[in-house]
């Protein structure tokens, strides 16, 4: 009698969780909506770099360089917020399957044949190399673009490059490079635009929303307007591969083996004094 009982309930169980997962995945945003998330994030950053910037560092008596680092952390802090209040909003039941489920947290999927594997992770290798030579090969072109704008130049403390000799010897740099790290890469800035837009674009520019995502990446970037031609060119390979295989994790390697893991390497030898200008 119990079995008979309990096929019902498991159905309408099973039923119920496909029904919340469809309805976590189903609905796309609107224009204004993806606006809004667009703004909330790229707006904080651009206040960031071309007001508190200016205002703040002139008026701090320490190295340029550091402060304006953590600012840029801080409006990168500010993402991981957003997106966890997105998310909290939207999945419901607010638990960790549905999250995995409405960010595509999951392995590489064949787009023909809807089977994940872990093979289609060798798909990285050549888009790596792509986001590798990317900004080397159009780096002329950010210089053509910074010319006929100069107001775009960048202040050199807002380089890394330039904090090769005041990190020497300053290990509590790694902190806040571990948390740029984690909002940068994982909770933050790359979860909204892969992991939280890219998902729900497609109501509004159908097979296009990777590209106009790519857009929206490259105009966020508020804070690093010098890059932005550059970047319109290469980005959209990070989209269009996560896309393609519906796997935020895709999106994870292509960004923290292009940036994070170079910005790993470069702190550790600043601070060790192996890259003194």
């Amino acid at each position: 009698m119990s079995t008979i009982v309990s096929e019902p309930l498991v159905s309408a169980q099973s039923h119920a969780v496909d029904g919340i997962k469809s309805r976590n995945a189903i609905r796309q945003y609107s224009l204004l909506e993806i606006l809004g998330i667009w703004a909330s994030v790229a707006m904080p950053m651009g206040l960031i770099y071309w007001v508190i910037r200016p205002f703040v560092i002139p008026r701090v008596q320490w190295e340029p360089g550091f402060l304006y680092l953590i600012l840029i952390t801080l409006g990168l802090v500010w993402e991981g917020i957003v997106a966890y209040l997105i998310l909290r909003r939207e999945v419901r039941p607010f638990t960790w399957a549905n999250i995995k489920d409405r960010v595509w947290l999951q392995t590489p999927t064949d787009p023909k044949t809807g089977v994940p594997s872990k093979w289609l992770y060798l798909w990285t290798i050549p888009l790596l190399l792509v986001l590798w030579l990317g900004p080397e090969v159009l780096g002329p072109l950010d210089a053509l673009w910074v010319k006929a704008f100069p107001f775009l130049t960048p202040p050199l403390y807002a380089l890394i490059q330039n904090l090769a000799k005041p990190a020497v010897g300053q290990w509590w740099l790694l902190g806040v490079l571990a948390v740029l790290i984690v909002f940068n890469f994982l909770v933050g800035e790359e979860l909204i635009f892969r992991g939280i837009l890219l998902p729900k674009m497609n109501g509004v520019f159908g097979k296009w929303d990777f590209l106009a995502n790519a857009v929206l990446f490259s105009l966020y970037h508020l804070h690093m307007a010098w890059t932005w031609p550059s970047m319109l060119f290469f980005e959209w390979t990070r989209p269009w591969a996560t896309k393609r295989f519906k796997s935020y994790w895709v999106a994870l390697i292509l960004h923290g083996l292009t940036d994070a893991a170079v910005m790993i390497v470069l702190f550790l030898m600043a601070i060790m004094g192996l890259i003194q200008k």
